[in-house]
């Protein structure tokens, strides 16, 4: 009985974090697709971080 209280209390851990992983999928799709410039955000920020902290020597 401990045993099948342990399965089912990971199993509710797993889910939980997979429902939370699926709902913060869901919002980044919703404001990827109502800001047209999204894409340039992330781009520019990409851009910034592979200069490093105090850009390129």
């Amino acid at each position: 009985m401990v045993v099948l209280i342990t399965i089912l209390r990971w199993l509710v851990a797993i889910g939980g974090m997979a429902f939370f992983a699926w709902l913060a999928w869901k919002l980044v799709n919703r404001q990827e697709a109502n800001d047209p410039a999204f894409q340039k955000k992330l781009d520019d920020d990409d851009e910034r971080a592979s200069k490093g902290r105090f850009g390129k020597p």
